[in-house]
């Protein structure tokens, strides 16, 4: 079983709980689940210097969109110094276990996703979850899910999410569902029990996405 995880840049504090959480209870491989969870990381506050740099100084989007890319490795290199996780740069490269991806090359080599601000590291891992014909990708962020009157939504169509506008994720995430007919799963990283439940596919404290509708 494979698993895709996006690990939201604005979890920096919070990272390492998550990380170590999903190797105490997926790292060694040997689980009885046998999971092989592959995590996307962020860019964080390396894209958001990107972003600011983008605007200051006129770059245009190609330069930007592969720029906030390796920003993405930035975070990922961040998270590697203090958790020592596993990395890779290769979708071919997935052992049994918790593994984080660089993605600079399998983006380059594939070049599929607009290049724009719209697309962040969010579209970036449900384009990854595609490549693996997985119907669902996991998102660790900051908050609790999407609220609607100051209510955590459980479940949502990715319909509704569309009429409600860009809300804890980046613009062009809710059409790419759609399009691909995926679902996304959106947790906080501040309770890492969430996340695992979210990997085993058990009831989560979030927001189900459903767009395979």
């Amino acid at each position: 079983m494979r698993v895709v995880v996006k690990l939201g840049g604005s979890l920096m504090e919070d990272a390492v709980p998550v990380i170590r959480a999903l190797r105490a209870r997926f790292g060694t491989g040997i689980d009885k689940e046998c999971i092989s969870i592959l995590i996307i990381p962020g860019g964080g506050i390396f894209a958001d210097a990107v972003r600011s740099a983008s605007e200051k100084y006129r770059i245009g989007d190609d330069a930007s969109h592969w720029m906030a890319i390796l920003a993405m490795e930035q975070y990922a290199y961040f998270i590697k110094d203090r958790t020592g996780i596993s990395i890779t740069d290769s979708l071919e490269d997935n052992p049994f276990g918790v593994t984080m991806l660089l993605p600079y090359r399998t983006l380059k080599e594939k070049d599929e996703l607009a290049h724009s601000w719209d697309v962040t590291a969010d579209t970036i891992a449900a384009w990854t979850a595609k490549q693996f014909a997985l119907p669902s990708f996991v998102k660790v962020t900051d908050v609790d899910g999407i609220y609607a009157e100051d209510v955590v939504q459980q479940f949502m169509t990715v319909d509704e999410v569309l009429k409600m506008g860009i809300t804890c994720m980046d613009a062009a995430l809710p059409a790419f569902l759609k399009e691909n007919h995926m679902n996304c799963i959106i947790v906080n990283g501040r309770h890492p029990e969430r996340v695992i439940d979210a990997v085993l596919g058990k009831d989560i404290v979030g927001t189900y996405i459903k767009g395979n509708i």
